[in-house]
């Protein structure tokens, strides 16, 4: 699933030029949580999220003079946030956006590498829509699940390739056996948590009705050869 099957479009936008109580307006009647910020040629130049927004209410408190230290210019910065009411000085730039053909891993990726909740969509240096985290988490429950194996000889087959696509656990480390529906899985590796994964890569292929766990940890078996 690409960012263009599940970005909102039309966004609602704001200009530069615009104050901080249109902002809001438009996050209370959009219920996005951002609101991107447009240039005439609609080229995106900023966002304003609910962040933005909470952060300006919060510093607006603090009646406290700008004291002259070396942190001076990020309270100056925060001043402007805080006491502005042009869309220009709160609002975040530069902005992290993806293309319409990202996937739907490489929008978590970078929501959660930037610590943001919203990801404007940018085409041709033109907005073209946006995505939430509920967005994306929205549309990941509605993919469409694996194609479910069929047979015993198919569950095993599907549950080696997961094994070694996801975890590089080859079938020479741990063997995999089906029957009724019931997977088996021996071997050796080497921390308990690997042992775990394994077991939670075979449960999550679609057919299986169950897993036998029989992996052992290859540092045990090295402790009872020393004693």
């Amino acid at each position: 699933m690409l960012a263009r099957d599940i970005m909102t479009t039309p966004v609602t936008t704001i200009d530069e030029g615009h104050n901080v109580k249109e902002a809001i307006d438009i996050v209370n009647a959009s219920k996005i949580g951002a609101v991107p910020v447009v240039d005439p040629e609609g080229r995106l130049t900023g966002i304003v999220s609910e962040g933005d927004l909470l952060r300006r209410v919060a510093l607006s408190w603090a009646r406290r003079a700008v004291p002259h230290t070396r942190d001076r210019d990020e309270a100056l910065a925060n001043y402007v946030k805080a006491r502005s009411w042009r869309i220009k000085d709160v609002m975040t730039t530069p902005v992290v956006s993806a293309t319409p053909t990202a996937t739907a891993s490489q929008l978590a990726e970078l929501l959660q590498a930037h610590n943001i909740k919203h990801v404007p969509v940018v085409e041709n240096g033109r907005l073209a829509g946006i995505i939430s985290r509920r967005d994306l988490m929205r549309a990941l429950l509605d993919v469409a699940p694996d194609c479910t194996a069929s047979g015993d000889e198919a569950l095993g087959t599907a549950v080696r390739s997961r094994l070694e696509s996801e975890l590089e656990i080859t079938p020479a480390m741990v063997g995999t056996t089906v029957l009724n529906g019931v997977v088996t899985l021996r071997g050796k590796v080497e921390t308990e948590l690997e042992r775990d994964a394994a077991r939670v890569a075979a449960e999550s292929v679609r057919g299986v009705g169950g897993v036998v766990n029989k992996i052992a940890l290859a540092y045990h078996m090295l402790s009872r050869l020393k004693l």
